[in-house]
């Protein structure tokens, strides 16, 4: 990285290929390995996780809040910190973490935590291990799954949490083979082993290994254990051999640590360095190409080049115009179908305001607001939350099927650009093709006004048995108020992170082309000193980078 950061500065002068370098050699230098735990709600994550770090760090047995990333790294003291979506940081202490990270503690996340940053110390986390528990896939809230995968390319290794009820389902094997060609090293716990019998569990294993092959993850290494009963054992020791096969997987994983960390780690920055090396020599050799040249034929070459890379912008800046304009189609879909739902929920929820009312009849006062106002809260959930996750199913096809033409599209531009630029100057070329998946994610909560919010002077004079029949008539005379206040905040919703994605998507769309564009510019333009040597040494590190790549493979293999 140091000898592309050198050659750039001395050839192409590439703002944006810097940046890549520089935030590639940062993580490097970190010597920071981020290992993440996959796998859906109830598979047991956070007792997996807290066995590993040996105490009752994060809470189990309770619903967690969604689309929440939470980061565990090395420290003296265990502490934490809540990162808010406004960008504010808190301090707390760990063991009032539930009261952020839980749907008890925070429903619907009213508080807008946006992750958690948590400090322990651990043996474990001690080599430089940044321990990530990511939101459970495939649940009701399908943003999870987006939340997840969106992080994915932060990740260098994972474990991917199964268990034996049932041991893999339709939506992990989607999701597994998703992140089996972005994450480096995978490895498979298949938890909960303490309810199976050992037959039942060899048994699990084998149709598991299937599946993963089926998935292509070659030679999966599987690890059956009970996180459950692994802690258990860790709060008391005991000489009595370890039924709970925590202790095998923690030997594996500390071997992975020890021989395979930093080449993991090596193997994930290699990848983007090969693709950056590539870049600058193309650029580096057309410099070559036109410092052969005499002057009118080069000026003529510039003028040639400029054209194209004014041609390649103006594709560019299409490219961004149809995603806007794409953008306002699945915005309309969204439209068109809340409004549908909001339509088919209200003489529903008029319905069960009904049987509210008969269910409970003798609570009355304030006591009877509080009931009606958490009835409320449910029934709002339960209109907009199954909608919810097949709407984010329908969106999210269309984003699919939208970035895999995009990115077709935008390849198309790169290699036009590449191969005209290189036939004009007379260089190979070998075109490196890139991809990028467009992904949504939300942080939305549902809102029910207080019952007594307006009206508490006018019905606290009235007789009991006026006041219930008073609250229900104004709440059912509300019911479509109510539900198109949280359909304008879904609305509001997915505008916003549709938005975002776009943009981001647009950003990371252009990054390759502009990048290239760059190189080529300042190739012709610059009066660097362009030699066949500078493209002898990028030869040297583009094959430094596949010997390290191939190292990562053979390594593995002889480990496995």
């Amino acid at each position: 990285m140091q000898t592309l950061l050198s050659v750039e500065e001395h050839d192409t002068g590439n703002h944006g290929l810097r940046g890549k370098l520089l935030s590639l050699e940062e993580k490097l230098n970190s010597n920071q390995l981020y290992l993440a735990v996959l796998g859906q709600m109830k598979r047991g994550k956070s007792s997996f996780i807290n066995a590993l770090l040996e105490a009752d760090v994060l809470p189990t047995g309770v619903l967690p809040v969604t689309a929440i990333i939470t980061e565990i790294r090395y420290g003296r003291e265990a502490e934490a910190a809540i990162l808010y979506t406004t960008g504010l940081r808190e301090g707390i202490a760990v063991r009032a973490l539930a009261d952020y990270i839980t749907e008890a503690g925070n429903p619907g996340n009213k508080k807008q935590v946006a992750s958690v940053e948590i400090t322990y110390p651990s043996d474990f986390l001690k080599g430089g291990i940044v321990l990530i528990d990511t939101p459970g896939i495939g649940s009701t809230h399908s943003h999870n799954t987006r939340t997840t995968e969106s992080y994915l390319e932060q990740v260098d290794a994972g474990i991917v949490v199964l268990s034996v009820d049932p041991p893999i389902t339709e939506v992990e094997s989607r999701f597994i083979k998703t992140v089996g060609n972005d994450v480096p090293k995978l490895f498979f716990v298949l938890n909960k082993i303490d309810v199976a019998t050992g037959d039942e569990s060899s048994h699990i294993s084998r149709f598991l290994e299937g599946e993963l092959n089926r998935l292509q993850i070659e030679s999966p290494e599987i690890f059956l254990l009970s996180a459950r009963k692994g802690l258990e054992r860790k709060r008391k020791p005991s000489n009595s051999p370890d039924s709970s096969g925590m202790e095998n997987f923690e030997t594996r994983l500390r071997m992975f640590l020890v021989e395979e960390k930093g080449q993991v780690l090596v193997h994930s920055v290699a990848m983007d360095v090969l693709h950056a090396a590539d870049t600058l020599r193309f650029a580096v050799a057309i410099g070559v190409r036109a410092q052969a040249m005499s002057s009118d034929e080069l000026d003529r070459k510039r003028l040639a080049l400029d054209r194209l890379l004014e041609q390649t912008g103006e594709e560019v800046q299409e490219l961004q115009v149809l995603l806007r304009h794409h953008s306002g189609d699945i915005v309309g879909l969204v439209e068109h179908d809340l409004t549908a739902q909001v339509q088919s929920a209200v003489p529903l929820l008029r319905q069960h305001l009904q049987v509210f009312g008969v269910q409970h009849p003798k609570e009355t006062g304030r006591r009877f607001g509080a009931l009606l106002e958490a009835f409320l809260m449910t029934e709002v959930e339960t209109v907009f939350q199954n909608w919810r996750l097949r709407e984010d199913e329908k969106v999210q096809a269309r984003l699919d099927t939208l970035s895999a033409r995009f990115v077709v599209q935008a390849n198309s531009i790169l290699e036009r650009l590449q191969q005209a630029a290189g036939s004009l100057f007379e260089v190979p070329v070998e075109h490196v093709a890139f991809a990028c998946p467009l992904r949504v994610e939300s942080h939305l909560y549902y809102r029910v006004e207080r019952v007594f919010y307006s009206l508490d002077s006018f019905l606290l004079l009235l007789p009991r048995f006026l006041l219930r029949p008073a609250v229900l008539g104004r709440m059912r005379a509300e019911v479509a108020s109510l539900l198109d206040t949280n359909a304008g905040r879904i609305r509001y919703d997915y505008m916003e992170r549709l938005q975002s994605s776009m943009t981001q998507f647009g950003k990371d769309l252009t990054a390759a082309i502009t990048m290239v564009a760059e190189s080529l510019r300042a190739a012709v333009h610059r009066s660097s000193d362009t030699s066949e040597q500078t493209i002898s040494i990028l030869d040297s590190v583009i094959k430094d980078c596949f010997a390290l790549l191939a190292r990562g493979v053979s390594a593995k293999d002889e480990t496995l």
